[in-house]
């Protein structure tokens, strides 16, 4: 069987369980052969057998409901690759948008403290580290399956030296004030009563990483509430959330903000300033 009529199966068993059939056959064609997506285009040879089956046995894992993330173990977040494992949070392009705005803020700070609060991946961290030279960054999580996955990444990019990982809940784990020029998270922000209408795929991801509370904004707020204190004046802070989360956000007076829209068009991003 030629690459691309094995892709051409993959994209028929996946039509049903997947929003791009075709790209998730050709991602998980690419880990089970080692081959590019120009080499399976031009490649005439047919399939090897081992690497057909791990092939099939992949599909087989995606039509179940896992992430294709989970299935290769990485993912690329704004160029960069980030190791994942099963019971961490994947982080979304949308979240690529936030970082890309807390990049280009950050170039206006001489070098710079961030303070990441549920860096999961250590994704967000890794991008502002491998662009902004002279950061310094704090990254933060409550999970310990995450900190060890965000160990791995930030060795990995040779990041170590810039980059510190603490496993803590929130700012619990900070006593001065005004230390950050920037906090930034993507912390949950789905309420539980939309949690049930998550896409069976979505639901693989830990509820932990998702469940933002009554509102959605459970854990948004108490950032808000902690970050007005260690965030520097004229420092900013940077966090994700949705749409439904606005009527509910309690932002404190000594934080002038906006909510702007992420690459869709859809209220995404907090943004604000300590006055």
């Amino acid at each position: 069987m030629k690459l691309l009529e094995v892709l051409d199966l993959g994209s028929r068993e996946l039509t049903e369980h997947s929003s791009f059939p075709e790209f998730e056959s050709f991602i998980l064609l690419e880990e089970a052969t080692g081959k590019s997506k120009g080499e399976i285009l031009i490649d005439e040879e047919d399939i090897k057998k081992e690497d057909f089956l791990i092939f099939k046995s992949y599909l087989a894992r995606r039509i179940k409901g896992e992430p294709w993330q989970y299935i290769i173990g990485r993912i690329n977040f704004l160029g960069l690759d980030i190791f994942i494992d099963k019971g961490i949070f994947i982080p979304r392009v949308e979240t690529e948008f936030m970082t890309v705005s807390a990049i280009e803020r950050l170039k206006g700070f001489n070098n710079p403290r961030v303070l990441e609060i549920g860096c999961g991946t250590g994704a967000i961290s890794i991008a502002i580290a491998s662009n902004i030279k002279t950061a310094k960054i704090v990254a933060t999580d409550v999970s310990k399956e995450a900190v060890s996955i965000c160990r791995k990444n930030v060795k990995y990019h040779n990041l170590g030296k810039r980059i510190d990982i603490i496993c803590a809940d929130l700012l619990n784990c900070f006593n001065d004030s005004g230390t950050f020029d920037m906090i930034i998270s993507n912390p949950p922000y789905i309420s539980e009563r939309d949690l049930k209408k998550l896409d069976i795929v979505v639901k693989r991801e830990p509820i932990s990483a998702l469940n933002g509370g009554y509102r959605g904004v459970s854990i948004i707020n108490k950032i808000l509430d902690s970050s007005s204190h260690k965030i520097k004046k004229g420092g900013c802070i940077f966090i994700e959330l949705d749409s439904s989360n606005m009527p509910y956000l309690e932002v404190p007076e000594s934080v002038s903000y906006s909510v702007y829209n992420d690459q869709f068009g859809r209220n995404r991003i907090l943004y604000g300033v300590k006055l």
